[in-house]
């Protein structure tokens, strides 16, 4: 059965998944099972699934009534998940820097080039997945397994923290900016500024995330 549904499932997990992160659905929003169902050309089972999943990931709360919101973001939330993310991809950045090969680097090179085409034609969208490639292949070239599955368990938070981030041109231009910077660093082997500049990257991100909620 579970096998039967699964395709469906991961269909109504996506769609779930993407209209959080998007703002499609915004914060405390009720999400209709029916209406999800009807819009994947499913029954309610694999979406029931699809939101069990979404739960435990953290970006739904089900209510004692019966039924599931989108979960709110809080400045308690930011700072707790900022504060983590400071100290991982910190430190991720400066073991890359020690590890990171010459075609990793130019690899990297290439994802800033489309992420100024995202740039250039406001396509935000594709630049969220961009940044959260960019910084994944950054982890990677780390070459920590342990440390690579600690930052990559925050990726379901951190898109949704990407999409409030990059609402605006000002904020995609100075990503793209932040990241040309570090390749630099990286290739100059300066570990010191290379922590500082991924540092100030992500107290940025928090700024802009309480800024544009209010917070």
């Amino acid at each position: 059965m579970g096998k039967k549904y699964a395709p469906l499932r991961d269909q109504a997990y996506a769609s779930i998944k993407n209209a959080i992160i998007t703002a499609e659905l915004k914060p405390n929003q009720r999400i209709g099972e029916e209406a999800v169902a009807a819009r994947i050309g499913t029954s309610r089972t694999p979406v029931r699934e699809a939101l069990q999943k979404l739960e435990i990931e953290g970006l739904i709360l089900k209510k004692q009534g019966g039924g599931f919101v989108v979960k709110g973001v809080v400045e308690e939330e930011i700072e707790d998940i900022v504060g983590l993310q400071c100290t991982l991809e910190s430190y991720a950045g400066r073991l890359a820097m020690t590890r990171i090969t010459e075609e990793e680097l130019c690899d990297l090179d290439h994802f800033i080039e489309l992420q100024e085409e995202c740039v250039i034609n406001l396509d935000a969208e594709t630049f969220i997945r961009l940044d959260g490639e960019f910084h994944a292949r950054i982890h990677r070239a780390a070459k920590n397994a342990r440390l690579y599955e600690l930052v990559q368990s925050l990726q379901d938070i951190l898109d949704r923290y990407r999409a409030i981030i990059f609402r605006s041109h000002a904020s995609l231009h100075q990503s793209v900016k932040d990241h040309k910077e570090m390749i630099a660093l990286m290739r100059a082997r300066n570990a010191r500024k290379i922590e500082k500049l991924i540092s100030r990257h992500m107290i940025r991100g928090k700024n802009i995330m309480k800024k544009n909620l209010n917070l």
